[in-house]
Parts: C-alpha cells; sequence; structure tokens
C-alpha cells in the first residue's frame, strides 16, 4: 500500500485511515475475514505514528467494520443480521422486577475526547468532550456485566452523584427521563481486565451490547455499552 493520507487536512489522520480502509472493503481489495495487516506495517506503510493506527482501527471495530481477536489479529467483518429491540428497561428496574438486589462497583468517571461514533450518535459538536463512566454491574453479589455510559457535557452534574447508585434516577430527578432505545447485540471476547472483573476465563465469549438511549423527546440522552457474562444473563425478545 502506499501513502494515500493528506497530513495537511483538516481531518484528522486517523479517520482518514478508517475511510481508506473502507474504501478498499468497498472496492473488494480487503475482503470479509480478511486479515488487516499488522499495526507497526500499516504505520509504517502510511507514515504514521502506531497510536494513529490505533485509533483507525478501534474506531472500525466500534462501527462493526473490522474485529479485533485478541491474540491472533484484526479481520474485516462480516455482514451481520441488524436487529432492532423495541423495549427499554434499566438494569435496576430489571433486577427489582425479577425480585434481584442490583448493586455497582464504580471502576471510572472521567472526561474523554468525544470520537467520530458519540459525535454522530449523540448529535455532538465535534470539538466536544464527553463523559465516561465504567461501572460493573452485579445481581445478588455476583457480577454480570460491565457497562461504559457516554453523556454529552451538558449532564456533567453526574460527577458530583452517587455513580454506584441508579444513574436514571439522578437524571428523572432533573427531568432527563430516558424513554426508549436502539440495541445492537454482537459477541465480544474478554480481555484480561474483562475477565478479572467478570470471573471468567480470558478470551472467553462476552455478549456485546450497544445501546443509544432516548429521552421522551427522542433526542439522544446516551449511549451504552454493556459486555455481559452470558452465563449469567438471558435475554427474551418479545416481537409483535
Amino acid at each position: 500500500m502506499t501513502n494515500q493520507l493528506n497530513k495537511n487536512s483538516s481531518i484528522p489522520l486517523y479517520q482518514q485511515l478508517g475511510e481508506l480502509i473502507k474504501d478498499q472493503i468497498a472496492t473488494g481489495k480487503l475482503k470479509e475475514s480478511d486479515r488487516l495487516m499488522p499495526e507497526i506495517d500499516l504505520s509504517k506503510a502510511y507514515d504514521v505514528s502506531r497510536i494513529t493506527v490505533r485509533k483507525a482501527i478501534d474506531l472500525l471495530v466500534e462501527e462493526d467494520i473490522l474485529i479485533k481477536c485478541q491474540g491472533v489479529g484484526t479481520f474485516i467483518a462480516g455482514m451481520k443480521l441488524k436487529r432492532v429491540i423495541n423495549t427499554f428497561n434499566g438494569f435496576t428496574d430489571l433486577c427489582e422486577k425479577d425480585g434481584i438486589k442490583a448493586s455497582t462497583e464504580l471502576l471510572k468517571a472521567d472526561l474523554i475526547d468525544a470520537t467520530a461514533n458519540d459525535i454522530q450518535k449523540l448529535e455532538l459538536n465535534d470539538v466536544e468532550k464527553v463523559i465516561r463512566i465504567i461501572r460493573l454491574r452485579k445481581c445478588d453479589g455476583i457480577p454480570v456485566m460491565i457497562e461504559e455510559n457516554i453523556f454529552s457535557t451538558k449532564y456533567a452534574y453526574l460527577l458530583a452523584e452517587d455513580l454506584a447508585s441508579s444513574i436514571y434516577e439522578v437524571l428523572r430527578k432533573h427531568n432527563s427521563v430516558p424513554t426508549q432505545a436502539v440495541k445492537t447485540i454482537d459477541i465480544c471476547y474478554a480481555n484480561e481486565d474483562e475477565a478479572k472483573y467478570l470471573d471468567v476465563a480470558f478470551n472467553s465469549a462476552l455478549l456485546l451490547q450497544k445501546d443509544i438511549i432516548y429521552d421522551k423527546d427522542k433526542v439522544p440522552l446516551h449511549l451504552c455499552k454493556t459486555k455481559t457474562n452470558p452465563a449469567r444473563y438471558k435475554m427474551t425478545v418479545l416481537c409483535s
């Protein structure tokens, strides 16, 4: 491959590289299940840092265009059946309905740069930071899922709250009522930290769910990504 990135462009290099990989998939140069060249080789081929390459890959993984397999490499994702599940419930609400005690361990709460995915799905300005809240959710004391929530800085008041309690209760007190979600369901594989927190074997399969949560006015409220131990979780989908 030759260097086709414009270092004088206002478009970040990682986004340019991501678009270039998409073009190669669209034109058939890269096909389903093909292995992407290693990061170090991509870095040399396009004369960019490995950090830039990693950000491009992470962006395409987030968009379900690439799949990372721990210890094996990064591959072109295949076509997937996409289903919209038209139901909405928070974790705490679900546990209460089943008579289960929900508990939460806060792992991280901070401000980070918004990704292209965040900007698009939360309808943000392209220079904004976002709030990231990562929590370990438990049922009757047993770890079930790792949950990452992304909010715009409009909801900065959350960082002053007890984030080991229900975030949705806090939102409701501020008249931000989550009412519906668009869910995407897939699988992923546990890295070392995820395996430790969820008490599963390294590289074991996890249920990956990505949600866009909307408020009563159908405005994006936040993004939620959960990685769940499937041995501890069962999902029922009602279709009408």
